[in-house]
């Protein structure tokens, strides 16, 4: 019977997330010569090959699945270990890294630390910006714990095993127009009447602009792309130029922007922003992991929370 040090499994299990030696290596803190020896190293233990070329990237064999699904294993157990241990101590203790794309930063995240320094002092929050198609990288890799993040047709999230989902609210997006618009005074716009406009657009790879595109296409258009920024402060100073137009969530906008720019409810088909936390299926019982799932839950729930202003509670719709 081979003897198999655990601690090569879990270099396999980070191979297995992280998809090259490479980032595995940044990802563990070592040098990628180190991982590839290691790998070679449990190799030589279990008698079996692991891994193979396959043109310029490496792939697990069938035998390394299958060694793979047993580090799986061992690293949440490893993890429900971690969580026992803290637990016992008598209360929750470590650091939370959350990664978030700007406005839930601003709405959701903020409130939840305030609510996390009143419930667990002993958590200390490290906090990202990262847009939703860079979080899941980032989860993955473990270089962050927790994702604020958006659900939609083809987010990785959707069909990813490792990563469990929790919903948090929902919002529509509004058309934002000069105030010299003809249609600024409606007291609603449907999409296609802005379809022959200059749209300013987030850039490519940004959920958000998915969003929007597979709306306008759904109604049977292109919307012609002006400008682009990731920032919404930008576009409503762009739109206020008379540079265009564009699509807002709602938590992107604030009743002071009534004042430079025209903000319409969108009628008909419209995107619809499906805000959702995320983790990793072995990290979701940590004691720090739970307790920044529960205060964000919390700043949504609360009363006070300006999510509850045009948005919907979390329970308006489910993440499958």
């Amino acid at each position: 019977m081979p003897t198999i040090d655990p601690r090569r499994l879990l270099v396999l299990r980070a191979f297995v997330l992280s998809d090259s030696v490479t980032a595995t290596a940044a990802a563990l803190h070592l040098t990628p010569s180190a991982v590839s020896q290691q790998l070679a190293a449990l190799e030589r233990e279990v008698g079996h090959v692991l891994v193979v070329r396959t043109g310029r990237k490496l792939t697990l064999t069938p035998a390394g699945r299958i060694l793979a699904e047993h580090a799986e294993e061992i690293s949440s157990r490893l993890k429900i270990a971690e969580a026992d241990l803290a637990a016992h101590a008598g209360g929750v203790l470590g650091q939370l890294r959350i990664g978030a794309f700007p406005t839930a930063i601003s709405w959701l995240v903020a409130p939840a630390i305030v609510e996390l320094r009143r419930q667990a002092p002993g958590v200390d929050v490290t906090v990202v910006d990262a847009e939703a198609h860079m979080s899941h990288r980032m989860l993955m890799r473990g270089d962050i714990d927790v994702t604020v993040t958006m659900e939609y047709e083809s987010s990785p999230e959707r069909d990813s095993p490792d990563i469990v989902k929790f919903p948090l609210y929902i919002e529509r997006f509004r058309a934002v127009l000069p105030h010299t618009h003809p249609l600024a005074g409606e007291e609603g716009i449907g999409l296609t009447q802005l379809a022959e406009e200059g749209w300013i657009m987030p850039s490519p790879g940004n959920p958000c602009r998915t969003m929007v595109l597979q709306a306008c296409a759904e109604l049977g258009f292109h919307p012609p792309i002006t400008h682009v920024s990731d920032d919404y402060r930008a576009a409503l100073a762009l739109v206020a130029a008379e540079a265009g137009i564009c699509l807002a969530p709602e938590s992107a906008l604030s009743a002071r922007d009534a004042d430079w720019v025209a903000i319409l409810p969108t009628r008909g088909v419209a995107p619809l922003r499906k805000v959702i936390m995320t983790t990793r299926r072995d990290n979701q019982g940590h004691p720090v992991v739970r307790a920044g799932l529960d205060a964000m839950r919390a700043a949504v729930a609360s009363p006070d929370s300006e999510i509850y202003g045009p948005l919907a509670r979390s329970d308006t719709f489910s993440v499958e």
